[in-house]
């Protein structure tokens, strides 16, 4: 009976939930515009609120549809289908589909779960602590670049599950419960390592609404390069936070030597997994080095087009029976996220319209709180949007933090001589870092689930230590090092 109770109290929260972000979205409107508002901007500041309510409360297909279908009565686009066909349509929402049906080819082939394994069986590791703890998490930062984070936690869970049973560390114990938060923090800096990876293409896409197109581009290699100093760096801090502050008695683990029993060999399917890698690598990066005449030819193709290839000629190869390796209609099953489709979508619609200037919302806005940064540089502003953004990310959905944060960042940017670009590329990986709610992430709900060796206090300490990391980082090395590589 409880059971019954309790589903009825989360589906009566739902629906209330819903009703006060549908009443938002109507009724916002006909509240008096402040500062310099128009009654258009009143309207999609509205939609925009009572989307992002629905977002982080409710759900993410059905607000998008839904903000779609109030932008269709607006005077700012003459019809919902408009707006559906512009969304859709726009090349970023394409590449995002194709990037997903791409990183299932790795989901299903495996690769990822093969180099963790192979990594962590490393003759190195042995009656080495600190070398084990590092290769497991490197183990899970290579995965997640390459779109197994997920199962990399979970599966590098388990390896430290098991060692710390072998070994006879308890509950109580550090080493167990700093590498279960270790693994999924360095999942968080790992995912957004390539500049072809959803969220990167995302962030940078909330910034070219903002601007209307005048900013948002950026240099694929630029940012590789620039992403895997950064996350080193942060990596090494929060390695030095682990050794000098965590300090975990780790004399248990100079014995423990990781069977992971026999590695099959790599087959077939993974080759053409890890080849498919290196093609895509090739195909996104590669012309941001090229000459000029090259990088035209490139354009003419188009990037969406050019990563679409890559799973579709996959299809291609057969096994020795005649059935293919990998199928269209299972790559596009397994990768295509449509909850993160639709709520992109949106966000950079309606990031568009409520950034659009007969809106007044960024002249309201810059307005507003000029005074208090009127006085800071471009470097204090870029860390204080960071901290902001953490903070942000660790109360709402890490996904929404990124929305809200990149638009409002550019609205101040220019005027205060900040580099958007480079503080758009900050934001992806501060926004990334939600660890201390369940509702933060998909991650974080994993990490608050975790009772084996963790509890609330735990995960407080720890994200702690490493969202501290993440700002020490930004404040040494991704402000300094990142406006090199960001003009």
């Amino acid at each position: 009976m409880k059971k019954v109770q309790d589903g009825s109290t989360r589906n009566r929260l739902y629906f209330i939930h819903a009703a006060i972000a549908i009443a938002i979205m109507i009724f916002f409107r006909f509240i008096p515009p402040f500062g310099e508002m128009t009654p258009l901007g009143m309207e999609l500041l509205g939609i925009f609120i009572g989307l992002l309510w629905a977002w982080i409360k409710c759900d993410m297909v059905w607000p998008s549809v839904l903000a779609f279908m109030f932008l269709g009565f607006s005077s700012y686009t003459p019809s919902g289908t408009v707006s559906l066909s512009a969304a859709f349509g726009n090349p970023l929402i394409q590449l995002i589909i194709w990037l997903l049906v791409f990183a299932a080819i790795l989901m299903v082939s495996g690769i990822s779960e093969q180099i963790a394994q192979r990594l962590i069986a490393s003759k190195y590791t042995k009656g080495r602590p600190w070398v084990l703890s590092i290769v497991i998490l490197v183990a899970v930062y290579v995965g997640a670049a390459f779109g197994a984070n997920l199962a990399l936690i979970l599966i590098c869970w388990e390896f430290v599950s098991t060692i710390s049973k072998q070994v006879g560390y308890g509950k109580e114990d550090r080493w167990p419960k700093m590498m279960v938060v270790s693994i999924v923090f360095t999942s968080c800096i790992g995912t957004v390592l390539m500049p072809f990876s959803v969220g990167v293409v995302a962030s940078f896409g909330y910034l070219t609404a903002a601007s209307d197109g005048l900013v948002g581009n950026y240099n694929y290699f630029s940012y590789l390069v620039f992403s895997l100093i950064f996350s080193l760096s942060v990596f090494a801090i929060f390695m030095l936070i682990n050794k000098y502050i965590v300090r975990p008695d780790m004399s248990k683990l100079k014995e423990v030597n990781v069977d992971m029993g026999e590695i099959p060999p790599i087959n077939t399917k993974q080759k053409l997994a890890v080849g498919a890698l290196i093609v895509l690598v090739l195909v996104t990066i590669l012309p941001s080095i090229l000459p000029a005449n090259i990088q035209a030819y490139m354009n003419m193709i188009g990037t969406p087009l050019l990563v679409l290839a890559v799973p579709a000629f996959i299809t291609i190869f057969r096994d020795k029976e005649g059935k293919p390796y990998f199928t269209f209609q299972e790559l596009a099953g397994r990768g295509v996220l449509w909850n993160m489709i639709f709520m992109v979508a949106a966000a950079i619609t309606m990031g568009g319209a409520i950034s659009s200037p007969e809106a007044g919302f960024n002249a309201t806005f810059i307005s507003a709180f000029m005074p208090i940064l009127s006085g800071m540089s471009p470097y204090l502003f870029a860390l204080v949007i960071v901290v902001v953004t953490l903070i942000l990310t660790n109360l709402i959905n890490n996904a929404v933090a990124g929305a809200i944060m990149v638009p409002l960042m550019y609205s101040f940017s220019t005027a205060i001589g900040a580099n958007p670009l480079l503080i758009t590329a900050l934001i992806i990986f501060a926004s990334n870092v939600g660890l201390l709610l369940p509702c933060a992430s998909p991650v974080g709900a994993m990490l608050a689930g975790n009772k084996e060796w963790m509890n609330p206090i735990d995960v407080v300490y720890f994200s702690s230590l490493y969202i501290l990391a993440t700002i020490i980082a930004v404040a040494i090395i991704g402000i300094p090092i990142g406006s090199l590589f960001f003009q």
